[in-house]
């Protein structure tokens, strides 16, 4: 449920280019311990990737999962057990439809409750819009007139 489209496509969900330079990253840097003065760059389509991307791309992954562990927190408070609770959290976060436990690929979300599907609502739209804009629209240094 955490693996969304292709980059550039309109798919929810953290992209997949986004998994695999994280996963480069993490082999990089077992390569680093064992070769610390080694230069070793971060490619992807022979290209070189910058720190400051790398650095973009993990700060959205933690993004990603504080919001699926806080709309995990929300679902859980607002009645729902633990494993529906982090599958409807992933679903709704990832827009990727059925979710698992009680509202799993034989249920819908119909039976969750009113403030839950409101819940699930947002964190529909945190997920289709790519997180970052919908945070920086909330935020009040956005609407400040400069």
């Amino acid at each position: 449920m955490f693996v969304g489209g292709s980059t550039g496509s309109t798919a929810g969900g953290f992209k997949v280019m986004r998994h695999l330079l994280i996963i480069k990253n993490g082999l990089l840097q077992f390569k680093r311990i064992l070769h610390p003065h080694a230069i070793l760059p971060i490619r992807y389509n022979e290209k070189s990737v910058s720190s400051e991307i790398m650095f973009n791309i993990l700060g959205f992954f933690i993004v990603y999962m504080l919001s699926f562990i806080a709309g995990a927190l929300v679902f859980s408070i607002l009645g729902l057990d633990f494993e529906s609770s982090l599958g409807v959290s992933a679903s709704s976060l990832g827009n990727v439809g059925p979710s698992i436990g009680d509202f799993g690929p034989s249920s819908n979300f119909y039976n969750l409750p009113f403030l839950a599907k409101w819940w699930s609502s947002f964190l529909m739209l945190l997920g289709r819009l790519e997180l970052y804009t919908v945070l920086i629209i909330i935020t009040p240094y956005f609407w400040r007139n400069t």
